[in-house]
């Protein structure tokens, strides 16, 4: 079954994504990078993180690719207005794409648990990467928002929700450690590493979780109600996770690390 592509809106992700840049900042650090490197940026999103790549490999290249046309013209208005060049944006799908060169290092942040195809996904950043080179990422996995979607799966059983949420399809994959590290040995990489931690993203403001959860989390629901439905479904998940679980209101990450190299 085909499902439609929906998009986040590059503006309101670009102010509310603080949690991803705060994991992206710890994965940068630990890449090393020497600064000429050539780095693929495999889900750039609307490229407030591909800066931050960029300030650690100016002498570099960085090609930043992401499915979403508005997240790319984000990016390429950016860099048009801050003049910088050797930020490449491509708009295509990470199962499917072909580079100009082969990279140094894949970097990803976020992005992993929305593609289910390991092949096309590892299979393709490995075919884009030298020999040697290296992948680093972070991604949702394990038990990553369970109680959450516990609740929104509860909700989304109610009227006069169901009509239009019933049987929707789950379009994230949270891999555990095991299941990261064998689809990387089976698509090209060695000497792979996984590792899950929790990290729960706290909202003291209500209204800050709504727009949150409506532009990430849970936006393939928002996307699928009638506007005057969209932002009560989400207060209902919201009252309804902090009824069984207290307050503040909390997003119960669980990130996945990944290491590897190209075979």
């Amino acid at each position: 079954m085909t499902t439609k592509r929906t998009y986040w809106n590059a503006e309101v992700y670009d102010k509310i994504g603080t949690p991803m840049r705060g994991w992206a900042q710890a994965v940068i650090d630990d890449i090393g990078l020497k600064g000429d490197e050539t780095v693929l940026d495999a889900g750039c999103g609307s490229g407030s993180v591909t800066l931050d790549l960029w300030e650690r490999c100016k002498n570099g290249v960085i090609y930043a690719l992401d499915s979403s046309p508005d997240m790319i013209a984000k990016l390429q208005a950016t860099l048009a207005e801050r003049g910088i060049t050797n930020i490449i944006p491509m708009q295509a799908d990470l199962t499917d794409f072909t580079l100009p060169e082969q990279v140094d290092v894949v970097f990803s942040n976020a992005v992993f648990h929305w593609i289910q195809d390991d092949a096309g996904l590892f299979g393709s950043l490995a075919r884009a990467t030298k020999p040697g080179g290296r992948l680093r990422a972070q991604c949702g996995g394990g038990t990553n928002i369970k109680k959450l979607m516990t609740v929104t799966h509860e909700i989304e059983a109610r009227e006069p929700y169901s009509q239009y949420l019933h049987n929707k399809p789950e379009p994230r994959k949270y891999r555990t450690e095991e299941q990261a590290v064998a689809a990387l040995e089976a698509n090209g990489w060695t000497n792979a590493r996984a590792r899950v931690f929790p990290s729960d993203v706290p909202f003291e403001d209500v209204d800050h979780a709504v727009l949150y959860l409506k532009t990430i989390i849970l936006q393939q629901q928002a996307s699928a109600l009638p506007e005057e439905l969209s932002e009560r479904f989400l207060r209902d998940v919201i009252a309804e996770v902090i009824k069984r679980h207290g307050e503040p209101f909390v997003a119960d990450y669980v990130r996945l690390d990944l290491w590897a190299e190209r075979a």
